[in-house]
């Protein structure tokens, strides 16, 4: 539904598309290419992968790797180099940069939300504070650089612009390196600009971009960039908590740490444009992080991004873009506000939703769709929601084949059907185990009928919510049940509350998944959401 738009090509990318230089322009084209550049150059890769990639900018390194660069558009093949050196990295080391980069329709699709409302690639300066492999930085440039030399900018003046109006910080000085090598080659052999002149260029500087301020252009007029999505360890906390206080619920996440700054380097009326994991849209645990950015900024753009797979290199996430502007003055949080809405489709299509509600106090971002029928919630019901106790790869020494003394029932998430009906067989049979040793005395056992929700959902589902009634009958033939940790069940509090067969039902309904995919951004269900998602109202 509504209308549908494929963003356009920068000017330098049409120029090279229309002298046959561009084979693949596609994230489906192109995935397929940088795998077989992954799989050539793992085997004799040097210790340290910015040799290997440097030496792939410069036109070296094996030729298999080359011929396959060589069909990609120049944002695809800088995005392919990139990769190379994120793969190469010891996996540890990548996980805590949170090196997984944007690839180019991405960085496309935010471009082009930003200049919708503002951003000026002639004059306009920007900084990316992550800037990994510059997956941002270099596409701005290749665009400012074709805007400038088709007013006739002299190639000294163009350096010379580029180095006061773009700006990248970079924790990994190997990053830092390579980044600034993409910018160079891009600028020589795209633009034929010559070497000497981009020589001592460098956009992207090594440092902390939270904690240095040598990594933060002095004035800057927007902020774009894909930051890390890595909860900060413990050990760390203490020493930011105090500083971020005012979007912390319990735990700080880097990107939102990233999204805060960000809202103090941009003047007023400035733009910051982000991709970051769509689960802050409605997790309980950002309820503050929500109130502050709408206190500060004013919403924009929230688009969502079909694919959850297949998006960032060897990761699985579901992510979304935000575009915010800049309050001249803080904003009371005390209305519900809009923005636009929209899915940026597989093949880098986007569609245009509608709005999205920007709900007050902190509440969860409602996407467009239909209103739900009812205004009750599960305590409306007489329900509460609690996640399954046993976490089975840690505790596998509890787990049973055959029922015994002191043995409960498990409640593994595939006995509940895509039908929304419980078997406990198909659980039993899938996991090879379904009885669970524990104490009489256990306050995780439920000794009630109940309704029983896989923890995690996809888009892909017929349903995004599947549930089903676990009977009285069941849990009294055992004296009780266990649930495994990818289980919600849904508790009676009240000796009146609707019977589980009634709330299984109304659940399952079509308008109640809808109505969670408005509020839900990530694979995994909220027990707390569930707890304040709008449900039909109780018979």
């Amino acid at each position: 539904m509504g209308r549908q738009e494929i963003f356009p090509t920068c000017a330098a990318d049409a120029s090279l598309a229309a002298h046959g230089a561009v084979l693949f322009d596609s994230a489906q084209a192109a995935g397929p290419v940088i795998k077989t550049i992954l799989s050539t150059v793992k085997p004799t890769a040097p210790s340290d992968p910015l040799v290997l990639c440097l030496q792939l900018i410069q036109g070296g390194g094996p030729q298999v790797a080359q011929d396959a660069l060589a069909t990609l558009s120049p944002a695809w093949r800088d995005h392919a180099i990139a990769s190379v050196y994120a793969v190469l990295m010891p996996e540890g080391r990548r996980k805590r940069l949170g090196a997984y980069f944007t690839p180019p329709h991405l960085v496309n699709h935010l471009v082009e939300r930003l200049k919708a409302f503002g951003l000026d690639l002639r004059q306009d300066r920007v900084r990316d504070p992550a800037a990994g492999g510059a997956a941002f930085l270099v596409p701005l440039a290749r665009r400012k650089v074709a805007l400038w030399q088709e007013a006739g900018e002299k190639d000294r003046k163009i350096v010379e612009l580029l180095s006061t109006q773009l700006r990248g910080g970079e924790i990994d000085q190997g990053l830092a390196q390579l980044a600034n090598a993409l910018l160079k080659r891009m600028l020589t052999d795209e633009f034929g600009i010559a070497r000497d002149l981009v020589d001592d260029l460098e956009i992207v500087v090594t440092g902390d971009s939270l904690g240095d301020s040598s990594a933060v252009l002095p004035k800057i007029d927007h902020e774009i960039g894909n930051p890390p999505y890595l909860r900060l360890p413990r050990s760390l906390e203490p020493a930011r908590q105090a500083e971020f206080d005012d979007i912390s619920n319990g735990r700080l996440n880097l990107y939102a740490m990233f999204l805060r700054r960000a809202l103090d380097h941009v003047p007023p009326g400035g733009l910051v444009g982000y991709v970051i994991p769509a689960s802050f849209l409605g997790g309980p645990e950002f309820r503050a992080f929500r109130a502050k950015i709408v206190q500060l900024a004013e919403v924009l753009v929230v688009d969502l991004i079909e694919k959850r797979s297949d998006v960032f290199l060897d990761a699985t996430q579901d992510a979304c873009f935000v575009v915010l502007r800049r309050r001249t003055s803080p904003l009371a949080d005390n209305v519900d506000l809009t923005a636009s809405s929209g899915l940026l489709e597989g093949n880098g299509t986007f569609r245009a939703l509608g709005k999205a509600t920007i709900q007050r106090g902190g509440a969860p971002w409602r996407l467009p769709g239909a209103e739900p029928a009812g205004s009750a919630t599960l305590s409306t019901w007489g329900y509460r929601a609690t996640i399954g106790y046993l976490v089975a790869n840690r505790q596998a020494d509890r787990l049973h084949l055959e029922p015994g003394p002191d043995r409960y029932p498990l409640i593994w998430a595939k006995a509940i059907s895509p039908e929304g009906v419980f078997d406990f067989n198909r659980g039993l049979k899938h996991k090879k185990n379904g009885w669970v040793n524990a104490p009489d005395t256990a306050a995780y056992i439920i000794r009630t009928e109940c309704v029983a929700i896989q923890r995690t959902s996809s888009r892909g589902q017929r349903r995004r919510l599947t549930a089903a009634a676990i009977s009285d009958a069941f849990v009294e033939q055992h004296g009780g049940i266990v649930a495994e940790n990818h289980v919600i069940l849904l508790v009676p509090t009240r000796p009146d509350a609707v019977s589980s067969t009634m709330l299984a039902s109304a659940l399952n309904d079509a308008t109640v998944s809808e109505e969670l995919d408005r509020v839900c951004g990530s694979a995994s269900i909220s027990a707390r959401l569930l707890e304040s998602l709008r449900l039909p109202d109780p018979p």
